[in-house]
């Protein structure tokens, strides 16, 4: 009976840690989607700055004697950003859409990547109103407005007009400890990209 038991045991066991190994591998496999998914959101204010220059947002306008966003929001930059960011997005819903569902089936998944990505560029454009206010010059260093702006924006728009899949990606366990790892990687993703793009003559400044 004993070498029995000890079978069972051993079964057992190895049932234990099979379930444990899939439950871990559906666990990253959730962190994966949040981060991929957060990808358009990311790179639309690098790209708007590819696609930027030309007429400002703001049209040059000063209110209480300060401008209104400055010469760095413009509506090229917008538009280019936000759809450049948005293709990239629909091309990584049709690469890993085999695999995995990063978004919503189409077209509800299109107006999720347009949120993220546009909501990302008024996040971005909300900051500079701030900045303005507290009388900071454009291209001025101010960490927390220009790490987390844009990630305000994106999720702020994205919870407004895809609530259910926001709060199924972003928010619900196991997914929010992909959101946390994105908050947390922020600081080093920016600064990162940043620097990237000043040495490539983007930027004027590597922050």
């Amino acid at each position: 009976m004993g070498g029995r038991d000890r079978k069972v045991e051993e079964e057992d066991r190895s049932g234990y840690e099979t379930r444990l190994k899939s439950g871990f591998d559906m666990m990253a496999g959730d962190v994966l989607v949040v981060i991929i998914s957060f990808i358009p959101a990311m790179i639309a204010n690098s790209l708007a700055v590819v696609f930027g220059g030309g007429a400002p947002i703001d049209g040059g306008k000063i209110w209480r004697g300060k401008r209104i966003f400055g010469d760095g929001k413009t509506w090229k930059g917008l538009l280019g950003g936000g759809l450049s960011a948005a293709l990239i997005g629909i091309v990584l819903h049709f690469i890993f859409n085999p695999f995995i569902s990063i978004y919503p089936s189409l077209p509800g998944g299109l107006i999720a990547i347009l949120s993220l990505s546009f909501g990302s560029l008024f996040g971005d454009i909300g900051g500079s109103f701030v900045k303005r206010r507290l009388g900071k010059a454009r291209g001025s260093k101010s960490p927390i407005i220009d790490r987390y702006d844009f990630v305000v924006g994106a999720f702020l728009l994205t919870y407004i007009v895809s609530h259910d899949w926001f709060a199924y990606i972003y928010l619900d366990y196991p997914g929010i400890l992909g959101t946390i790892i994105i908050i947390l990687m922020l600081p080093v993703l920016h600064r990162g990209v940043n620097i990237i793009g000043y040495k490539l003559g983007l930027k004027k400044e590597p922050w």
